[in-house]
């Protein structure tokens, strides 16, 4: 039994000895939970990634920015964050509540560049609330926090870990890069034929983890004729079966959401993820579905390697969210690319001051570059989507 490093021919750099053991320890408790039968890849993902000691996010393992495994927006460039600043104003002008949730927040960096923004605007919100599941992201996060901020704008944020101890009265919610980590399913189909759909879970020969088909359980059932209900076009038939993937906690935790903030003023929620419509992630030709992991910066698609330290995420899919966004009460307001959004807010005059503003060329370079990594299309521009759902008022 090994914390394999081997993908798809090439070696993923190794671990530390410490982070090998880690590792170790919960492919260990991993295997116990396989002892009588294979358990589904939902619960692989969740323990693997929120596990409170050993998991990925959990523990902490995750590492945000250039040296870490992956870059969010906020971490690229504070025009992002310039972006959220905006919207801000705009809730602010239409009487929206005076409070700023961010729900899962990373290393801090959204909420130190958005509270510096906003205190620079004089327009600091009365209290902004960061909902983190990690207690030891928490931590990272407040001490980011105190290291960066002036301790008078550091005393309007709180942590909280669950929806139930969220108190309320309006304002908007942001979710940056959360529903690609919530775990999903994993399944083989003909697309668009709910019939022929096979559970893929998780067990263990020996060595390693390996996939266990199964038949479709009702829950699969429903989910594979949700997503062949949503596709308005026919798929091109593929020559075999192929990979995919959904998300069976996401009508629940919009449901939470809708509870816990629909019960107070009105709240505008911005949810920030890479991700498309139904048709384009479940076409014939995604072999393997829309399933990633990031380890070091180096993308791949093999799940079982390094357990608890890379991350694993799925493409979301928004007509989905919109779907389940509608049953739990939102209202919605509408998805467009990042770009469309960005472009969308003052962010544009935004850089062409600060370019204005530098007599370097070299500082000019480099802001045009983090405005084009937000808004190309070969960048995150059109990846990365933004769904904008609205609550009371």
């Amino acid at each position: 039994m090994s914390a394999s490093s081997r993908q798809d021919g090439f070696e993923l750099p190794a671990p530390s000895s410490a982070d090998q053991t880690k590792s170790l320890e919960l492919i260990e408790q991993l295997v116990e939970q396989m002892r009588d039968a294979p358990i589904s890849f939902a619960d692989y993902m969740a323990t693997v990634l929120y596990h409170p000691t050993l998991g990925y996010y959990g523990s902490g393992q995750v590492a945000f920015g250039a040296g870490g495994d992956f870059i969010t927006a906020p971490e690229r460039s504070r025009f992002f964050t310039a972006g959220l600043a905006y919207e801000w104003h705009q809730a602010r002008a239409a009487d929206v509540g005076g409070e700023i949730l961010e729900i899962g927040a990373g290393s801090g960096r959204l909420a130190i560049d958005l509270l510096e923004l906003l205190a620079a605007d004089e327009a600091l919100p009365e209290r902004y609330t960061i909902l983190e599941i990690s207690p030891a992201l928490a931590a990272r996060q407040q001490q980011n926090l105190r290291a960066s901020l002036p301790a008078e704008v550091v005393e309007r944020v709180r942590w909280i870990d669950a929806w139930s101890a969220l108190d309320w009265s309006g304002g908007i919610a942001i979710a940056n890069e959360v529903l690609d980590a919530m775990p999903v399913e994993r399944f083989r189909w003909w697309p668009g034929k709910p019939d022929t759909a096979e559970r893929l879970m998780v067990g263990f020969d020996g060595d390693r983890f390996v996939w266990k088909e199964q038949s479709a359980d009702a829950p699969l059932q429903a989910a594979v004729e949700a997503i062949a209900a949503r596709i308005d076009r026919p798929i091109v038939t593929p020559r075999e079966t192929v990979l995919a993937e959904y998300s069976p906690d996401l009508a629940d935790w919009l449901g939470e959401m809708s509870a816990a903030l629909g019960a107070a003023g009105e709240t505008w929620i911005y949810l920030f993820d890479y991700g498309s419509h139904t048709a384009d992630i479940y076409r014939g030709d995604r072999g393997e579905g829309t399933l990633k992991c990031h380890y070091r910066h180096l993308a791949h698609e093999d799940p079982f390697v390094y357990p608890g330290l890379q991350d694993i995420t799925a493409w979301v899919d928004f007509q989905a969210v919109e779907q389940a966004a509608r049953e739990a009460g939102f209202a919605i307001d509408g998805e467009r690319s990042q770009a469309q959004w960005l472009l969308g807010t003052d962010v544009p005059r935004l850089v062409e001051r600060e370019l204005q503003a530098r007599d370097s060329l070299t500082d000019q370079a480099r802001l045009a570059q983090e405005f084009r990594e937000l808004v190309m299309p070969t960048e995150m521009g059109e990846r990365f989507r933004v769904l904008r759902l609205r609550l009371g008022g």
